[in-house]
């Protein structure tokens, strides 16, 4: 039976995370952030992966909604919220 240690040390953004409202750009190198969880309903502007292909901008992410994935970059609209989980 694992202690609770050991489920900290597995737990979600044990290292940290960014809460980000607004239009900040964020673009960041590999292995900074690995996963993003919408706070408010997002539209990304821009959302891409370091490792992924696809198109991840200009969907609408209910809140709630974890994405996970080597994040490169993301924007939002003015008063959309969501958090970036530090590897």
């Amino acid at each position: 039976m694992a202690n609770i240690n050991d489920h900290y040390n597995a737990s979600f953004g044990k290292s940290g995370n960014k809460i980000v409202t607004g239009t900040t750009a964020i673009s960041v190198s590999s292995g900074t952030y690995f996963a993003v969880q919408f706070i408010t309903d997002c539209t990304p502007t821009a959302f891409t992966f370091h490792d992924g292909d696809g198109t991840y901008s200009s969907i609408t992410y209910a809140a709630g909604t974890v994405i996970y994935g080597d994040v490169a970059t993301i924007t939002t609209g003015a008063s959309e919220t969501y958090i970036l989980y530090k590897k």
